[in-house]
């Protein structure tokens, strides 16, 4: 109770013409200051690492699932729809979305402008809040694989570079498989711009099943009735004997044509003669996806031949499958137990596997508030360290009294940390009003605006971490605490006696 009670009359200076009121209020200041900084840079950081995280995340996700080691270095970038079990994926905690997506690079072609993009499908079970946030202009493509039409979803980067348009016509040069050009016309539906400039100008959009049709991935069956091709139609030829041929592409090795119905033997042509009805599928041994065809005929009746084709296999196939989770924090264990729940041959990768330079540098910023941080408890330590020093020695006779009248060092020292420690909590209460209000405030508003082209965002961001803001408080309690023992031990070489006769 006495230390209480001279720690706070040590600040009191009855004749109004002492430096201690105006001292203490100067360190608390200093204190207030440097905690308001240290918010604003742990909210800024952190605030801006959530953003161009979750940029980085919208243009993928946070785990993917796609083949694995063996079947990259056989050059296959796809996976089949029966090698993936989604439920069981969207079983594992902490998932919140699946969806299934396919990717290729390709060359976008407006007249005699050229640019080089990376094209991305995606299906009915697509996410599209993320697109849907970044919307500039017109709207999405048509996702659904019943969609008809080819649209295309392009970013402003494209858009700048190649003059394009909503409503504006363009061509997608890809390469399939087999590393065939296979030329589409796009129709530009809506135009995007993240901010994020190096994955704008990377990413166009555009349905999933366009996307599995031009890589080429599965195998392709057609009939061909006396030199007709059919698909789904009923072919009326008066040409004379009708014959049927199928004429297949794919695979990735010899393309083998297996009859049922028939006694036929290869890919044709064969004669249709009589009625019947015959189906062909069409196999490479096993490495992909076989498709079928189908046809029937009535030529005694002078029925003409129907031809009926699954459409390919290449539907079967995706890129992978993408995954988000609920919560950043719990990636690598949700990605631990995602590992167990796919086959053996597919992998899972997450987002910082895909783009580590991207997360070092944002895991460097915290290299950068850690800095700052540290260097604003030096100087409130050095704040506060002048501070008790000049009271100190403005009460150099009133410690020497206090000695001399048999109060012990301990003490007497106690009575100036005790002083610094209501410095300290009221600077940190000061700074935290000032650097929290600062922070709500331009989280909402966005006040202070930044170059989008430099830095990835358009505001400056913030995120409120009060769990981790009051550990760094906490520590700065504790370090500042403890170095005001230091000057605090000027008091142990003050003699009584010399005391009083100071002035």
């Amino acid at each position: 109770m006495a230390i209480r009670f001279l720690a706070r009359r040590m600040t009191v200076d009855p004749t109004g013409q002492g430096i201690a009121r105006p001292v203490v209020r100067m360190a608390q200041g200093g204190v207030a200051i440097g905690v308001a900084l240290i918010i604003l840079s742990l909210a800024i950081v952190q605030g801006f690492q959530r953003d161009v995280r979750d940029l980085v995340v919208g243009f993928g996700a946070h785990l993917t699932v796609v083949a694995g080691d063996q079947g990259r270095s056989q050059g296959s970038d796809r996976v089949a729809w029966t090698d993936v079990d989604t439920a069981a994926m969207a079983a594992v905690p902490g998932v919140r979305h699946v969806q299934a997506y396919a990717q290729r690079p390709a060359i976008l072609e407006t007249g005699e402008e050229v640019e080089g993009v990376l094209v991305k499908g995606l299906g009915a079970d697509a996410d599209p809040e993320f697109l849907q946030r970044y919307l500039r202009a017109g709207r999405l493509p048509d996702f659904h694989p019943e969609a008809e039409g080819m649209e295309l979803l392009v970013s402003e980067v494209h858009a700048r570079e190649l003059f394009l348009e909503v409503g504006q016509r363009v061509r997608l040069l890809l390469a399939d498989a087999r590393g065939e050009i296979r030329p589409r016309v796009f129709t530009v539906s809506g135009i995007y711009g993240t901010g994020l400039q190096e994955f704008d100008a990377e990413f166009v959009y555009c349905a999933l099943h366009h996307l599995q049709d031009l890589s080429g991935w599965g195998i392709v069956a057609r009939m061909r009735v006396s030199d007709a091709v059919v698909d789904d139609t009923v072919v009326d030829d008066t040409l004379g004997a009708r014959q049927v041929q199928v004429a297949a592409t794919g695979g990735q090795g010899p393309l083998r044509y297996d009859w049922s119905g028939v006694d036929w033997r290869g890919a044709g042509p064969h004669p249709l003669e009589g009625s019947g009805a015959a189906r062909a599928v069409v196999s490479d041994g096993g490495a992909t996806l076989p498709d079928t065809a189908w046809v029937t005929w009535d030529v005694a009746r002078g029925v003409s031949p129907s031809v009926r084709t699954a459409g390919g296999s290449s539907r079967h196939y995706i890129g992978g499958i993408e995954l988000r989770v609920e919560d950043y924090a719990a990636l690598w264990t949700v990605s631990d137990s995602l590992f167990f729940a796919v086959p053996y041959d597919l992998d899972v990768r997450s987002v910082v596997d895909d783009h580590p330079e991207m997360f070092q540098w944002l895991a460097m910023l915290d290299l950068n508030v850690e800095l700052i941080i540290g260097l604003m408890v030096l100087i409130a330590i050095l704040n506060m360290a002048s501070a008790m020093l000049l009271l100190m020695l403005e009460r150099t006779r009133s410690i020497g009294l206090l000695k001399a009248l048999g109060m012990a060092d301990g003490p007497l020292m106690g009575v100036f940390v005790r002083l610094s420690l209501r410095i300290l909590l009221m600077g940190l209460a000061w700074g935290n009003a000032l650097g929290l209000g600062l922070a709500y405030f331009q989280q909402q508003t966005g006040f202070i605006t930044l170059e989008a082209r430099s830095y990835y965002l358009s505001t400056v961001p913030i995120e409120l971490d009060f769990a981790r803001i009051a550990t760094v408080e906490a520590g700065i309690l504790l370090v500042c605490a403890a170095a005001m023992f230091l000057p605090a031990r000027y008091i142990s070489r003050l003699d009584p006696v010399e005391s009083l006769r100071f002035d």
